[in-house]
């Protein structure tokens, strides 16, 4: 007997692997994948402006980062050329939390953190599904599908409270909505992955949320990772991705005497091991 709603997930034909470069942008659910990712070896950026939380914050990333977008971020992000980035990242995830922006009434632009500063600075609004597909679909048809990159979107399983729940659920529509629509105009270069419903069906006790009742827990993070394994990673990747994870354990390990000379020779070949099992990546 079953007892809960289970998430079919459909990959598509999408096989990811440890060859592949990531980029990860959008809400903190972001941090939360994207910390898996490299902890399980993947060359992967994860929010290096910090959350973004809403679609046109993270397509200003993607391609209109001018002085005004990073008065309004969370990190600064000095050391890292991002156009490179974006030139060599082979899959964007991109997770979309909100259809509600701040826009600076001084200049229009859509802030992605308002940064505590005085409400009456911004104008407050929802914007719609037409908006956020013209945005991407200029993004997807210039750089996307002439470089043969992929798009994998998600929906942050994170619930925006402050204005209630209802709305909550119209916001989260109308993004679920306009990734649809791009998936199905771009089918070869962009797919969904299911963390918002896997989080409201699968995990819908209030066992699986952090304390505030509205973020994942730990284990719900977990239980959404290894649906992201199992849907897009062959059995192979699968083994790479145990090894790098019980390799970085023991790397992580907090010894009670960290100058001991076996705990260094230890953490040596931990680190001999991590880089031969990225050799052996790379010439598999």
């Amino acid at each position: 007997m079953e007892f809960r709603t289970k998430v079919h997930i459909h990959n598509k034909g999408i096989s990811l692997s440890h060859r592949y470069k990531y980029l990860l942008l959008g809400s903190c659910f972001s941090d939360s994948i994207g910390d898996k990712l490299m902890n399980a070896g993947f060359d992967c950026v994860a929010n290096p402006f910090g959350a973004l939380y809403n679609p046109l914050s993270i397509m200003n990333a993607l391609s209109m980062r001018d002085d005004e977008f990073y008065r309004w971020t969370q990190k600064s992000c000095d050391d890292l050329n991002f156009d490179q980035v974006i030139h060599t990242t082979d899959v964007f995830v991109l997770t979309f939390g909100t259809a509600w922006v701040y826009e600076l009434k001084e200049t229009g632009h859509v802030v992605a953190n308002c940064k505590k500063q005085p409400e009456t600075l911004f104008s407050r609004r929802r914007i719609t599904i037409d908006e956020i597909v013209e945005k991407y679909a200029q993004f997807i048809e210039n750089a996307v599908v002439p470089n043969h990159k992929t798009i994998l979107f998600t929906v942050s399983p994170i619930r925006h409270k402050k204005d209630g729940l209802h709305e909550n659920q119209l916001s989260k529509s109308i993004l679920l909505l306009a990734i649809d629509c791009l998936c199905k105009a771009y089918p070869n270069n962009c797919y969904y992955f299911p963390s918002y419903e896997i989080m409201l069906d699968e995990l819908r006790d209030y066992r699986f949320y952090a304390d505030d009742m509205l973020h994942p827990s730990q284990v719900a993070v977990q239980y959404i990772w290894e649906c992201f394994q199992q849907t897009y990673f062959s059995p192979k990747t699968i083994e790479f991705i145990e090894q790098f994870e019980h390799l970085n354990r023991i790397l992580h390990h907090q010894p009670l005497d960290a100058s001991n000379t076996a705990h260094q020779q230890l953490l040596a070949q931990t680190i001999e091991q991590i880089n031969q099992l990225k050799h052996a990546i790379q010439n598999q």
